[in-house]
């Protein structure tokens, strides 16, 4: 009992000091907890949120991965499709036309070679390229075979490079349209049409054609040699062309680019060659050995190439009998045959100032037959008709002779169109549309003054 007693005293002191030393101390201030009333919230108010002193941080979001859009076949190609519009002209020559197909970045994706002909109205390439999608660009160059390519407002010349992007769309009914290529237009290589005037007349259905040869205007000796007034002769035993006019003359030999002109051998620009079966000649060349002048301009699909009149031609002429004699006529027209030359001139003017208009070849009477000489006048205009073959118009002077066609078929075809030689019964022969343009030009009772 008395161990029991004890203990309690012990604790009892114990707890004693602990209170006297508590009251002792300055005591710390105690806070008095504020209250905050809860706000009341009406409906349809936003309640921002308070920042408290401390904040949680917030857990790291996880992020799900991604998969990679799939791209519609219809936007892929591995083609690339070219379509080229070959621009047409008269006188194409045939080309290889080879085209390479670049990449953006500059990498020779593909080259292609088509024949381009007088037939080509379009070459379609396809080019087999890596697979892309719509929206792609391509490099196009001209390597060669075309005078230009041209992409909208784009030209480019052999060597040129265009730049052309492919495209999709939505059509309207919602379908994707592909357009893996591009269209173009070519220009071809091509021969420009020569159109040739002498003397003021523009030369019709020249055969064959005029041309150009190796940068060199080239026409048949005889089309423009005749045209110029000159007279115009082979000599088989050289292979040679003579033009001429009196005794001046220029001598082309085939083959050669050494000609004689007026007995002197010239080097000239372009040899005289056969092409189609005729000898061609450089035009510059005859025009200015008989002091011609020489005009060229240039078109886009031709060229005009303007020869004045020979002052040499027109000299001889003035020197002919029809000026030299004082010819006379009751019209403002002559007609003069040259037997000797082949020939038919229509004159225009008066006495002593005679002026040429033009010159026909004729043929004439055969050796038992002749065409008289003399002066006369065309009085009657008809026709002559036979059982084979008829002859109009016939432009009847003296007695049974006149001026007239050629042997017709009742067809209107040549039953026997010879001119140059002797063959007729004493009349003068002229092709169908020579004596046409003499019946329609000269009025009755113009002198037909025949010469031998």
């Amino acid at each position: 009992m008395k161990k029991i007693l004890g203990m309690f005293l012990a604790v009892s002191i114990v707890l004693s000091g602990i209170g006297a030393f508590a009251e002792t101390a300055s005591p710390a201030p105690t806070e008095t907890p504020q209250v905050t009333a809860e706000p009341t919230v009406s409906p349809g108010t936003t309640v921002e949120p308070t920042e408290t002193a401390a904040t949680t941080p917030a857990a790291e979001p996880t992020v799900k991965p991604t998969s990679t859009p799939t791209i519609p076949e219809n936007e892929l190609s591995t083609q690339f499709v070219l379509n080229i519009d070959i621009t047409s002209h008269k006188y194409i020559i045939p080309n290889d036309v080879t085209i390479e197909l670049y990449s953006s970045s500059d990498e020779l994706l593909g080259s292609i070679t088509e024949n381009v002909s007088q037939d080509t109205s379009s070459l379609n390439l396809i080019f087999n390229v890596p697979q892309y999608r719509m929206g792609e660009k391509f490099k196009v160059k001209l390597v060669s075979g075309l005078r230009s390519l041209k992409y909208y407002d784009k030209k480019i010349e052999p060597d040129g490079i265009l730049e052309v992007q492919t495209y999709g769309y939505l059509n309207e009914n919602g379908e994707y349209v592909q357009n893996n290529g591009c269209a173009m237009n070519g220009n071809p290589n091509y021969d420009k049409e020569l159109c040739m005037y002498v003397s003021g007349n523009f030369l019709q259905d020249v055969s064959p054609r005029a041309r150009i040869v190796d940068g060199i205007a080239m026409m048949p000796v005889r089309a423009i040699g005749e045209a110029m007034g000159l007279k115009v002769t082979y000599d088989p035993k050289y292979d040679s062309v003579v033009c001429s006019v009196g005794s001046d003359q220029v001598i082309f030999n085939a083959n050669s680019a050494y000609t004689t002109i007026f007995g002197n051998d010239t080097y000239v620009p372009h040899a005289t060659v056969y092409i189609e079966g005729s000898l061609f000649i450089p035009v510059r060349t005859l025009a200015e050995s008989f002091n011609s002048s020489l005009d060229v301009l240039d078109f886009d699909d031709h060229l005009d190439i303007i020869i004045g009149e020979s002052p040499m031609v027109k000299e001889y002429r003035n020197r002919t009998p029809v000026n030299k004699n004082g010819i006379t006529s009751r019209t403002n027209y002559l007609v003069w045959v040259s037997k000797h030359e082949y020939k038919v001139r229509v004159y225009q003017g008066s006495q002593y100032n005679w002026e040429l208009q033009k010159e026909f070849p004729c043929a004439l009477g055969a050796w038992n037959t002749p065409t008289i000489t003399g002066q006369f006048e065309y009085i009657e205009r008809t026709e002559w008709d036979y059982p084979s073959y008829y002859v109009a118009p016939v432009l009847r002077f003296y007695n049974g002779y006149a001026l007239h066609s050629t042997l017709l078929y009742y067809n209107g075809t040549e039953y026997d169109g010879r001119v140059g030689v002797n063959i007729s019964h004493g009349c003068v022969r002229l092709h169908p549309s020579d004596i046409n343009w003499i019946a329609n030009t000269i009025p009755f009772y113009t002198r037909i003054y025949i010469t031998e």
